[in-house]
């Protein structure tokens, strides 16, 4: 999907926002030249929780997909790690077994130094907050719970307050 931190992009052609994963399919169709066909987007998750969450729920659970290989920064590669280890690590395991997880890291290239800290430094928080709260979740049903009622990304009950600013150097990383 995209990212709380910010606005959507917008297609200067178009004038529609453009998300995230169809950024990237598009790049893959055009610049790569992978088949369409072997594409399939995920666009609605706003987070790595939702992009986890949703990833299983509407391909993975669904289409029997049992391996994964998970590609992500440096900088957001443990946050990364806990989530998706977490979310596919949820009863009801598929009738086809357990998932198999692998983590690929691509480099920090092109962030600055002190952007990069800032960032770090926002994962580093948000792990240990994702940690938090979902240590005790067992269940699929559980991280629905909390996705829909509490996590401020998905959850009604963010519209009834401002959203709250976010460091302007970790902003340049999203």
């Amino acid at each position: 999907g995209g990212t709380p931190q910010k606005p959507m992009p917008i297609d200067p052609k178009s004038n529609f926002q453009v998300y995230e994963a169809e950024g990237n399919a598009r790049s893959l169709i055009h610049d790569h030249g992978v088949a369409p066909e072997h594409l399939f987007e995920e666009n609605w998750s706003l987070d790595t929780i939702g992009n986890a969450y949703l990833l299983r729920s509407i391909h993975c659970d669904v289409a029997g997909w049992q391996t994964l290989v998970i590609v992500n920064n440096e900088f957001h590669m443990e946050r990364t790690r806990a989530i998706f280890e977490k979310v596919f690590g949820l009863a009801p395991q598929p009738s086809f077994g357990p998932y198999s997880l692998e983590f690929v890291e691509v480099s920090n290239d092109g962030l600055e130094g002190d952007v990069l800290a800032s960032r770090k430094e926002r994962e580093a928080k948000s792990t240990v907050g994702f940690r938090n709260n979902t240590a005790s979740m067992t269940e699929m049903r559980e991280m629905h719970s909390f996705l829909f009622s509490d996590h401020l990304a998905y959850a009604s009950k963010r519209l009834v307050k401002e959203r709250e600013p976010v460091d302007p150097k970790a902003l340049q990383t999203y």
